[in-house]
């Protein structure tokens, strides 16, 4: 372990976060490999907490899916939309319950769930549209990346408050040059040090953690397409911005990867917003001010 690390935890003082629910851990621990999952292994820990349940048949019973007739137990919607979508709904609804509601003048949550929510559809159709690699786990991926944002504002309000005030205010800023600058590790690092206290899979740490390593994600992308998607997505405006402050970088390195595939960056990004504002419904997060295809414009 590095002195940054160690002093990273340190700040955290990881004995003192909230703790993953039990039912929500179980399931996120099962294998990834839906042909190694025994369908009772992820029924029983969801019907299991009465309201877990209750907000697994919410989501399988909304408009998102469009079913025809109501889906009463949570076996049968799971065969219906698979088990990747529900262990991503359940990881979704435990690390919401687990954030805390920060909302300064610098910072609202609200934001950082709308960016969150934006660049894991990104990733995802990104992923389903170039059939690489696995896009539900691109989806947790990026939707996890700064996750520990609102964790980090809690333990020091005004340092860390500091930094997203001058975020906010500095075109030109990045958080991450920010948070070394004053701290020596960045919000990605310690995304990581909550992965392993929550126990989320190491593949999905690994996703969070690197966020930030875009170039190496352009080179590792043959083996590695799910951290392509989620560095690429980190890269999407922010909804704290009137300007896309990296969108030049941005489609040098979407074009880099992508040019030959076929797929208009206008048309996708359409798709990501229709898919939001349907998603974004369902648990209950304001779409933001501008959409995605605004500002290609």
């Amino acid at each position: 372990m590095d002195n940054n690390t160690e002093a990273l935890q340190n700040f955290l003082m990881v004995e003192q976060l909230p703790a993953m629910p039990h039912s929500a851990l179980t399931v996120l621990q099962l294998d990834n490999d839906t042909t190694k999952v025994n369908l009772n292994d992820l029924v029983c820990p969801i019907e299991a907490d009465p309201g877990l349940a209750a907000q697994v048949l919410k989501f399988l019973n909304s408009s998102y899916f469009g079913f025809q007739s109501t889906i009463s137990n949570v076996r049968h919607g799971i065969t219906l939309v698979g088990i990747r979508v529900i262990k991503n709904f359940v990881l979704w609804k435990a690390v919401f319950s687990l954030i805390p509601k920060s909302k300064t003048s610098s910072f609202d949550i609200t934001n950082l769930w709308q960016d969150s929510l934006r660049r894991a559809m990104f990733s995802r159709f990104l992923l389903m549209e170039t059939r690489q690699g696995d896009p539900e786990l691109a989806f947790a991926g990026a939707l996890l990346q700064d996750m520990a944002i609102p964790l980090l504002l809690k333990r020091s309000p005004q340092d860390y408050g500091n930094i997203l005030a001058t975020l906010k205010a500095t075109p030109a800023a990045q958080l991450s040059a920010l948070e070394s600058k004053k701290f020596g590790w960045t919000h990605a690092t310690a995304a990581g040090v909550l992965g392993k206290n929550w126990k989320l899979p190491d593949q999905l740490i690994s996703l969070m953690t690197n966020h930030l390593c875009l170039d190496q994600s352009v080179a590792t992308f043959e083996n590695n397409p799910e951290q392509f998607a989620v560095s690429l997505s980190a890269l999407l405006p922010s909804t704290i911005r009137d300007n896309w402050q990296e969108k030049e970088l941005f489609m040098e390195r979407y074009s880099m990867l992508l040019c030959s595939k076929e797929l208009p960056l206008e048309h996708f990004f359409a798709k990501v917003d229709k898919e939001f504002e349907q998603y974004a419904a369902i648990i209950q997060i304001l779409k933001p001010k501008r959409q995605l295809v605004e500002y290609l414009e």
